[in-house]
C-alpha cells in the first residue's frame, strides 16, 4: 500500500491539534507535515515540522505532499496568514486535494462579519481552480473534555451547554466536537479525489463515521 503524505496548516486551532493526532493514527499515511509559523512541541515519528513565515510561503515549504489540511481562520486577526496565498502555494506544489475549514454560516453577503469573511474566503478559494477542493462548514465547534484547550467563545460554550435541546429544525445549530471534524476531513480525504468542488455541511460532518479499513 502507497502511503500519503499530509500537510496540516494552523496545528494551534483545536481542529488542527485534534486532525494531526488522527492523520498520526492512520496507517495510510506515512508522513505529518505541521506548517507553522513557530515551534509546536508536537511529537511523533510521523511529524515533520517545518517553521515559516507565511507572508512568503511557496510550493517547496510542502514538498511533495498529497492532501493539504488547512484549520486556520480567515480573520483579519490572522494578520500573519494569507489562505489564498496557501492555497495557490499548495497548487503549485502538485497536492492532490485541498481541504479547508469554513463556516456554517458562510455568505459574502452576510450582514455578521465572520460569516462574510468566510463567505468570501469561499468564493475566492474556488477561483483558483484547485484539482480537487473540499470545503467543511462546522457549526459552533466545541473541545473535547481533557484535550486541547483554546478559548471559548460565548456562543461555543451555551451551545455546549444547551446541546441537549438541539433538536428537529434547531439540530442544524448543534455544536461539534473538534475531533469529529477532524475525522471527517480525513474521512473525506481517503475517499479519494474529487473533480468537483465538495461542500460538506454540519450535519454530514456530524453523521461521517470511522472506515474499518484502509485502502
Amino acid at each position: 500500500m502507497r502511503t500519503r503524505t499530509a500537510a496540516v496548516i494552523g496545528s494551534n486551532t483545536a481542529t488542527g491539534h485534534e486532525l494531526i493526532k488522527e492523520l498520526c493514527s492512520r496507517s495510510i499515511y506515512g508522513e505529518v507535515i505541521v506548517l507553522s509559523d513557530r515551534k509546536t512541541n508536537l511529537i511523533h515519528h510521523k511529524i515533520s515540522e517545518r517553521i515559516i513565515d507565511f507572508r512568503y510561503i511557496e510550493a517547496s515549504h510542502f514538498g511533495l505532499v498529497d492532501d493539504v489540511f488547512c484549520c486556520v481562520q480567515p480573520d483579519r486577526k490572522n494578520h500573519w496568514f494569507d489562505p489564498l496565498q496557501t492555497a495557490a502555494a499548495a497548487k503549485k506544489s502538485n497536492a492532490s486535494q485541498y481541504l479547508a475549514v469554513s463556516s456554517m454560516g458562510a455568505d459574502p453577503q452576510s450582514v455578521l462579519k465572520l460569516n462574510r469573511l468566510y463567505g468570501v474566503y469561499e468564493k475566492q478559494l474556488k477561483t483558483l481552480n484547485l484539482p480537487s477542493l473540499h470545503i467543511f462548514r462546522p457549526s459552533i465547534l466545541l473541545t473535547d473534555p481533557g484535550e486541547f484547550r483554546v478559548k471559548e467563545s460565548a456562543a461555543a460554550k451555551f451551545i455546549a451547554f444547551t446541546g441537549w435541546a438541539m433538536m428537529g429544525p434547531f439540530k442544524t445549530y448543534k455544536g461539534i466536537r473538534a475531533s469529529q471534524l477532524a475525522l471527517a476531513m480525513t474521512e473525506k480525504a481517503l475517499n479519494g479525489r474529487s473533480p468537483e468542488i465538495v461542500i460538506y455541511k454540519s450535519g454530514e460532518i456530524e453523521n461521517t463515521k470511522r472506515r474499518e479499513t484502509e485502502t
